[in-house]
């Protein structure tokens, strides 16, 4: 523990700059990146036309690999060979003459999500037209990945595995592997998860990529983000406090390090969780899972006093705007309610009129409201009124019907306004993560992709891009401390570098309004604006109208989806493997296991401890950096009480860390770290 406190200590103040190596190099690599993900993610638009999809089903059928029960076409086991193989903890170190985990560099994989996962060979037609057009890449991705070698060989590593997720929950990546490259430790259990690990007896995987932070950032933008929440009595009613923690932590789990947040709960008075210092906090990973923790002690009691939740969520934008605690580019309030508000309905409108107004003034957008009626005995007409007079959209909810993916769904509101033409360039970059696969650090880059066939373009998925950090401080020339310390800099820079152009027209906001929660449509939440035919354009993408996808089998077979994780994925260091020519006896007499059976894997350990150093680091950087560049801003801790200002905050970073994390009991859980009020923009 003493090791680590001085390795927390030395991330927390690495504020000074590291002159040795080249700068030029990282930020070469960096334009290597962003280019390659501006590349794939225009080359998938290019696929979404009418003819494209009806060629791409043509030649569909037994084509594709799934990543829980096909085996791939030629499975190799290169150890850490490659940088992103590594090795597998429950197979072995990767190393030669032992074990590791199988690739295979000549296809891709398909993961579906859990809502859109049936029985193989059942699939609906939207899933087979997804997995259709995007196998049309697949050549593509090769070649990107090939071509990309001699690059990243300057550097000793591979070319970056990368991917994209679909809006429907379809995921293709390349290279295929028996296991997900970017898996992160248990210390982040809202990011990417083992999923393949993961694989039911069903051969079902957990993996939904719209869920994910990278899917998120790319889709949205960086933005504000105040959940308001319902905690009345009735809330107790058909377990709906549960199912609203699970949707408020969806939301929270899917923002970036570009994001900024808080969370209110509101009953007879308000309350902002975790603390009460009326500031936005950094959606960092320390500061999402202390606020998951907060959500998880909620409990129902008392009425339910509209106003007062709407007035901690403004008085929250205010001051955070005044101190620069926010990412300056959009905002928006999710407001979950399941009872008839008990106070005024007109002092409500004036209030949010008169907050409203102070934008305008300011020559700001004000925040989009959201709002939702959950429960089937829910007001309706409030919260739909909130959402049309301002700008926003309204979902009804019933006790039986899923919160979190009404509430998850906020994000395509902003990928809306993201498909501006003028936003081309837009890459996004998530917080650096631990690989759990053996103890490497990356980061992910991720740009939305369009079907620009319509009139206003259309989400259809995201792409991603994984990148090692080693690879980074060897573009730098030292690997160590110093070199992740500007890299990490660099990439929180990056993630919040730029506000997107944001213009939606009426008849888009009454397109999200009838088919951003239910692509059937909902009538009810439309706002009657006779700016739009009446014929309200779907956020559907085009599809192809000439093919029969009911005769398309998607799956080339499923041949180990009776195979245990280790048996479809372990291997010996060097071997190489051509489909169907082993049987599952033959597997399981060859499986490539190092160590002792049932010891617990090392390297989890020892990752989770660095991981959560590194965490800690990344946070330090961002206070520490801002303490310098704001000498003039005085702010309250969590605890209530004035924290140091400019320099005499840093030197404070530098002697005592003890000072900037605060911890303050929270209402509903006692003893609870509170989220850290990051000082604005770095």
């Amino acid at each position: 523990m003493k090791l680590l406190g001085q390795v927390y200590a030395l991330l927390v103040c690495a504020c000074i700059p590291f002159t040795n190596g080249s700068t030029g190099a990282l930020e070469d690599m960096f334009e290597r990146m962003t280019s390659d993900t501006l590349e794939f993610a225009s080359y998938l638009e290019t696929l979404l036309t009418e003819e494209g999809k009806c060629d791409a089903i043509q030649v569909c059928s037994e084509a594709n690999y799934d990543s829980c029960a096909s085996e791939f076409p030629l499975l190799e086991c290169p150890g850490n060979d490659v940088s992103y193989a590594i090795h597998v903890d429950e197979c072995g170190s990767g190393k030669k003459g032992g074990c590791g985990g199988f690739f295979d560099f000549t296809a891709s994989k398909v993961t579906l999500a859990p809502s859109i996962r049936t029985a193989l060979g059942s699939e609906e037609d939207h899933v087979k037209d997804t997995v259709c057009w995007t196998l049309a890449a697949e050549k593509e991705m090769i070649r990107i990945s090939d071509s990309a070698k001699d690059y990243w060989d300057t550097y000793s590593v591979s070319p970056p595995v990368f991917y994209f997720g679909a809006d429907n929950g379809v995921f293709r990546q390349y290279p295929a592997t028996t296991f997900l490259c970017s898996l992160l430790t248990s210390l982040l259990p809202y990011s990417r998860i083992a999923a393949d690990k993961l694989c039911d007896e069903q051969s079902n995987s957990p993996y939904d990529p719209r869920v994910r932070p990278w899917y998120v950032a790319a889709s949205s933008g960086p933005k504000d983000i105040i959940l308001v929440l319902d905690v009345s009595g009735s809330m107790d009613i058909e377990q709906r406090i549960d199912k609203l923690k699970l949707a408020a932590s969806r939301v929270i789990s899917t923002l970036g390090i570009g994001d900024y947040f808080a969370v209110v709960s509101f009953s007879n008075d308000a309350t902002q969780l975790g603390t009460e210092n009326l500031l936005l906090s950094r959606a960092t990973d320390d500061n999402k899972k202390a606020m998951l923790r907060y959500i998880d002690a909620l409990k129902p009691d008392g009425a339910t006093i509209y106003y007062s939740g709407f007035e901690k969520a403004f008085d929250i934008f205010k001051k955070s705007n005044s101190v620069e605690v926010s990412t300056s580019c959009r905002q928006a309030i999710l407001f979950v309610t399941d009872g008839e508000m008990g106070d005024p309905e007109q002092a409500l409108y004036d209030k949010i009129d008169q907050e409203r107004n102070q934008y305008t003034l300011n020559d700001k957008k004000p925040p989009v409201i959201f709002t939702y009626s959950f429960g089937d005995s829910a007001p309706e007409e409030v919260p739909q009124n909130l959402a049309c007079r301002y700008d926003g959209v309204w979902s009804r909810i019933s006790d039986e019907e899923n919160l979190a993916d009404s509430m998850g769904g906020y994000y395509k509101y902003f990928s809306y306004g993201l498909g501006d033409q003028r936003n081309d360039d837009f890459v996004a970059w998530v917080s650096p993560y631990l690989y759990a696969n053996g103890g490497s650090l990356g980061t992910t880059a991720s740009a939305p992709v369009y079907d620009r066939s319509s009139e206003h373009p259309i989400l259809v998925g995201v792409v991603g891009f994984d990148f090692t950090l080693a690879a980074m401080e060897r573009a730098l020339g030292e690997e160590g401390r110093e070199s992740r310390d500007i890299i990490i800099e660099d990439i929180v820079e990056r993630s919040i570098a730029k506000c997107p152009i944001f213009n939606l027209t009426d008849c888009q906001m009454e397109s999200l309004r009838m088919y951003g929660t239910d692509p059937t449509g909902f009538p009810a939440a439309i706002c009657d604006d006779t700016s739009c035919p009446s014929d309200i354009p779907s956020l559907e993408s085009v599809s192809c109208t000439t093919e029969d996808l009911s005769s398309v089998s998607l799956w080339d077979n499923v041949n180990v989806r009776n195979y245990s994780f280790e048996e479809r994925a372990c291997c010996n260091v060097g071997e190489s493997r051509v489909a169907g020519t082993v049987t599952l006896s033959e597997v399981r007499e060859q499986v490539c296991a190092e160590g002792v059976e049932g010891s617990f894997p090392v390297g989890l350990v020892v990752g989770g401890a660095v991981g959560a150093v590194l965490l800690i680091g990344i946070a330090g950087i961002v206070i520490c950096k801002r303490k310098r560049n704001n000498a003039s801003t005085t702010q309250e801790t969590a605890s209530g009480g004035d924290v140091l200002t400019g320099n005499a905050k840093y030197e404070a970073c530098k002697n005592d860390q003890k000072d900037l994390f605060p911890v303050a009991a929270s209402p509903s859980a006692p003893k609870l770290p509170a989220p850290i009020p990051f000082s604005g923009r770095v």
